[in-house]
Formats: structure tokens, C-alpha cells, sequence
């Protein structure tokens, strides 16, 4: 690592952390803008985020993250922001996997979390011929009663695949990850990648986008062998530079490094575009990078 490049690196580490740190809401957590109500997404992913600073001092115990989160805890086995709300089925996994990854009493909210994404379904849907893809394969949807959509069912099995790695998983949820992942493998687009549903409407091919295509190739890391992973890899190598925001760029190190390829151009994109993120403000994309850059060249909780 050049001299200089480490010193902007620490540089754009340092000011993310400060800004995160210094937003916290105060019932704990964090939401997506400075002001704003706390939600699930920027909290998981700036507790992720901050998991990784080894050299600050350990929060309040329990974490006040924590304990919001155990807040939202619902008596239908979700967690809502706010009781008159939908359940956001992505956000509970993100936070399945988030809670799975912690070594403290929070796993066990994240175990009991689990049970519930393992039971939520995305709709199957008749087949159309005008589609190429099986729409009677079931992954996750974004609200009950949908069909299944790409985040959504990344997030299910990143949670999954978390769980499986600490030898929590049973039958129905193998099968659960089975399914997903041939799901995955079906909604690939004709390029390689990911769009954000499906891969081709009306029998037009549909464009990968690279936030999705970076969350796909984490969820199927264990599946390098297969035609999808390796499209898709070629163009989140490709395409990364064409879509420049804090999440984009901090998901595409992520999904670079545990694929074991070349992260320093991106790892430069994203440390340049660190002031520019700060300024803008979204929480979320805050935390992603800072994950990112903080985790750079070292085995995280994403390697599964």
C-alpha cells in the first residue's frame, strides 16, 4: 500500500466514523439523515460498520443499537420501526445477518429472528411467455404477499449462510438456501450481474446494475463454479466505475475482496469519493463505506 494512499485511507476512515458516531439519534440508533428517525438498513449496517474499529472504545453495554433493535422486536416474529408499519422482509434479514455476526447476547435475538426469515416465501407466479425466467422459484420478497425480488432474496441467504457457518441451519433452511441460489443463478442477466427483479420483461434483456450484481456475488461466493457467478464478477469488474455513490463503491470492495480480485482502483475511487459521501450525508451509504475501507485486505464478517 503507498505511503500516501494509506494516509488518505486512515484520513477517510477517521472522518466517516467521526460523522456516524456523531449522528447517532438518541434513543441509540441511526436513520438514514441526520434528524431522521432511526431505521433498520443505516443501523445494522453502521453496527457492521463500526464492529470493524478495533481501536475505539467498546460501546455502552448493551449497545444502545442493541437495544433499539430488541425495541422493535414484534410479537409476528419481525422487526418494525414502528408498530402501524409493514415489515420490510430485506431489512430483517440484513439484520439476521448482522445480529449472527455479533459474538454477544444479540445472537439470540438474531436466532430467533432467523426462524422467521426462514419461513417467509416471495409468491410464485404463473409463467409467462413472454418471460424467460421460472417464476415459480420462491426467494425473498421486500413485503409479505410479493413476488420474490434480487435484494430481498440476497439478504435471505446471506443470513442463512451466516447461520449455516455457526451450524444453525436445518433441513428447511438448506432447502431455503437451495432454492434461492437457483433462483439467483435464473434471474442473471444476459450480460452477467443483477438487475434489481428480474432479467428480461416483455422479451427485452434487462441492464445489471452494480449495487445489485455486488450483493448477488456476495450471497453466492460459495457458488464460484457456476456460469452466473463468473458473469457476474466480469461485470462488477467492468461496470463499477459507472455507478460512483458511497454504497455502489463500498459494496463492489466488498464483493471484490471476497472474491479475492484486484481492489485497488476501487479501493482509490471509494477513498476519493469519501468527502463527497460526508457531504451528502445518507447514513447508509456512510456506513457501507466505511465498512469497506476499514475492512480492506482483511477476512470480515461477509467472508463466509
Amino acid at each position: 500500500m503507498p505511503p500516501r494512499f494509506a494516509s488518505d485511507l486512515r484520513a477517510a476512515i477517521d472522518r466517516l466514523r467521526r460523522e456516524l458516531l456523531g449522528a447517532r439519534n438518541a434513543d441509540g440508533a441511526w436513520g438514514y439523515y441526520r434528524g431522521k428517525s432511526s431505521r433498520l438498513e443505516p443501523t445494522c449496517w453502521t453496527l457492521l460498520a463500526l464492529s470493524t474499529q478495533i481501536d475505539q472504545r467498546p460501546p455502552p453495554d448493551p449497545d444502545p443499537a442493541i437495544a433499539w433493535l430488541e425495541r422493535c422486536d414484534r410479537a409476528n416474529g419481525w422487526l418494525v420501526e414502528h408498530e402501524e408499519w409493514p415489515f420490510n422482509i430485506a431489512y430483517n434479514a440484513l439484520a439476521t445477518f448482522t445480529l449472527l455476526s455479533r459474538s454477544d447476547a444479540a445472537a439470540a435475538l438474531g436466532r430467533r429472528l432467523l426462524a422467521t426469515v426462514i419461513a417467509s416465501k416471495g409468491l410464485s407466479a404463473p409463467q409467462e411467455n413472454a418471460m424467460r425466467q421460472n417464476n415459480s422459484l420462491q426467494g425473498w420478497s421486500w413485503i409479505d404477499g410479493t413476488f420474490s425480488w434480487v435484494e430481498p432474496t440476497c439478504w435471505g441467504l446471506l443470513a442463512l449462510k451466516k447461520a449455516r457457518t455457526a451450524g444453525i441451519v436445518d433441513a428447511q433452511a438448506a432447502a431455503r438456501i437451495d432454492e434461492a441460489e437457483r433462483l439467483l443463478i435464473d434471474r442473471s442477466c444476459q450480460p452477467g450481474g443483477w438487475n434489481f427483479g428480474n432479467a428480461s420483461v416483455m422479451r427485452q434483456d434487462l441492464r445489471p446494475y452494480v449495487p445489485t450484481t455486488a450483493l448477488g456475488l456476495l450471497a453466492m461466493q460459495d457458488r464460484r463454479d457456476t456460469d452466473a457467478v463468473r458473469r457476474g464478477l466480469s461485470t462488477l469488474d467492468s461496470r463499477w466505475p459507472e455507478e460512483r455513490s458511497a454504497s455502489s463503491l463500498g459494496l463492489s470492495l466488498i464483493s471484490l475482496g471476497v472474491h479475492g480480485q484486484p481492489t485497488d482502483r476501487v479501493a482509490q475511487a471509494l477513498v476519493d469519493h469519501a468527502a463527497d459521501a460526508i457531504t451528502f450525508g445518507n447514513h447508509h451509504g456512510l456506513a457501507v463505506a466505511l465498512f469497506a475501507l476499514s475492512s480492506l485486505g482483511q477476512r470480515h464478517v461477509f467472508a463466509l
